[in-house]
């Protein structure tokens, strides 16, 4: 008899036990696309000669991103990712950017209307396509930024972010604003 209670409670608590396994499937990552404009630090600068005086001057405005990325989550808030995107300044002058990167979102969760700050690192390759060169070298990138979800599954992105010491691609660094959407 004992035997057939302990069987019959043994069934009465599997659905309690059912009950506590969580339900809220987290999503394993995201993707993003973005647009951005930014400015370049150039190592020799840019001539410039109002009323005959010649002045350098070590930043181009002019530089414009387009490009799209995604990233896991590892653990908690770590995430590593990467990304591609297209670059262009100063008349035809452009490079494709690919980077790979490690970033931490401090509010992964965020529920609707939340914001979520994210800080992110990583290695870049560039490939300049001015004047045919097609080298591509090494750099990194750095940046900070934050999701601001407006429904469950979308949210703004607003981020910030330089890519570091580009020598193909004339710079020695890009820094860009950017804004784009995010999906989960």
């Amino acid at each position: 008899m004992k035997k057939l209670t302990a069987i019959a409670v043994l069934l009465l608590m599997v659905p309690s036990l059912a009950s506590a396994q969580n339900t809220d499937h987290r999503d394993p990552g995201q993707g993003y696309l973005f647009f951005g404009v930014g400015a370049g630090i150039i190592p020799g600068g840019n001539t410039y000669m109002p009323w005959g005086v010649e002045y350098v001057y070590p930043v181009d405005i002019r530089v414009q991103q387009l490009g799209l990325g995604g990233e896991a989550f590892l653990h908690k808030g770590l995430g590593a990712g990467g990304e591609v995107s297209h670059a262009s300044w100063a008349g035809n002058n452009a490079a494709w950017i690919g980077s790979g990167d490690f970033s931490y979102h401090f509010r992964r969760h965020a529920p609707r209307g939340g914001v979520d700050p994210f800080v992110l690192g990583g290695v870049s390759i560039v490939s300049a396509t001015e004047a045919g060169t097609g080298r591509a070298s090494p750099a990194g990138n750095f940046g900070v930024g934050a999701d601001v979800w407006l429904a469950k599954h979308a949210a703004l992105r607003f981020e910030c972010r330089d890519v570091v010491g580009a020598n193909s691609w004339s710079f020695s660094h890009v820094v860009s604003f950017r804004v784009g959407v995010t999906f989960r």
